[in-house]
């Protein structure tokens, strides 16, 4: 094991995945603990997936925004390459939904509120994530939601990482216009941001196929049961932003993160109350499903509001609490989209 990447003394090794490696670091100087995340010494034998790890290196450079990992810096040794970011102490979305399935409404609110504005700060720096999911998303033993893995970001102005005829990203959160072929814009994160938040509200993904192809028709054709028929004390509010977010164009969809943030955060504003800061809702949240302490939780809110949210926490159940919202018509889609698709699924490729 490497013992020291520039000023990072590494401590331990905290995770293994397809990529490489995540160690726990810490630098003397600055007294602080880091996260250091190595390239598997095969994979850096690959020019692509280098230029992929550089690419995640500079577009965390690039942004400083709370709800986004920080990046401290890129290291490159005669035995590998290194990115130094932000320890997030906690666990990502995918393994909460794992523990305990779906989240309780006001959890989801909260954390889709802090993604939402998180790309709406990614949009704005002329950035597109790519691979919004659960499994990107973290939430620390802080209360804090972090956005990671910009390994597959992309400028406006970025034509280099997608060749013609070729997808990039996770198949069941690429939006229809990606899948078709179209131009991609703030509207995929949108997309993505709403597949996601459609998890954590119901337990379930809203498009599914046994095969790729079964999955991007099912995608292309956009009929999705209703938030609230799978979770019906889901507030109407909050299942009206996440339904919009699934709509097959970008011109249906809500229209932007920003405004989707705004939206979030008032509805988060209503559930969570003043009583309990939405950053300890969260920790109560971790602890309930085993990934924090009653110590951290009880640092961060009392006894009594920690008992009271542990059933919807472990259960997954919504608040019933009710917002009116407008109706809009549904959106049919064109068949140039369904031959469009037809057409590109035998070339997409699988996020490594």
């Amino acid at each position: 094991m490497v013992r020291k990447v520039g000023t990072s003394r590494i401590v331990r090794e905290i995770g293994r995945g397809g990529m490489g490696v995540v160690y726990e670091a810490y630098q003397d100087g600055l007294e602080r603990t880091v996260a250091v995340k190595s390239l598997d010494t095969k994979l850096a034998r690959s020019k692509e997936i280098v230029e992929r790890f550089r690419r995640e290196g500079r577009a965390y450079a690039r942004l400083r925004h709370e709800a986004i990992v920080g990046v401290h810096d890129l290291v490159e040794k005669d035995d590998g390459l290194y990115l130094v970011t932000d320890l997030v102490d906690g666990a990502d979305l995918a393994r909460v939904l794992a523990t305990g399935g779906a989240l309780p409404a006001d959890c989801v609110a909260v954390i889709g509120a802090r993604i939402a504005d998180a790309l709406d700060y990614v949009h704005f720096n002329g950035l597109l994530h790519r691979d919004v999911k659960p499994a990107n998303v973290m939430v620390s033993r802080d209360g804090e939601v972090k956005l990671m893995d910009f390994g597959i970001a992309k400028g406006a102005d970025d034509l280099s990482l997608t060749k013609a005829g070729m997808l990039v990203g996770s198949p069941s959160y690429m939006a229809p216009e990606v899948l078709a072929g179209e131009e991609e814009g703030p509207g995929a994160d949108v997309w993505a941001l709403g597949v996601t938040l459609y998890e954590l509200a119901t337990g379930e993904k809203p498009f599914r196929g046994k095969n790729a192809e079964e999955l991007f028709a099912a995608i292309a054709r956009g009929r999705f049961r209703k938030v609230r028929a799978l979770a019906p004390d889901c507030p109407r509010r909050l299942a009206h932003a996440i339904e919009r977010c699934l709509s097959r164009t970008p011109a249906a969809r809500i229209a932007s993160a920003g405004a989707l943030a705004r939206v979030l955060d008032a509805t988060a504003a209503r559930l969570v109350g003043r009583e309990v800061h939405p950053r300890a809702r969260l920790v109560a949240l971790l602890a309930n499903r085993g990934y924090a302490t009653e110590e951290v939780a009880l640092s961060k809110l009392d006894l009594s509001t920690l008992r009271a949210t542990r059933i919807a926490d472990v259960r997954g159940s919504a608040t019933a609490a009710e917002f009116p919202i407008r109706r809009r018509a549904p959106f049919r889609i064109g068949l140039a989209l369904i031959l469009a698709l037809a057409a590109g699924v035998a070339a997409w490729v699988v996020r490594i």
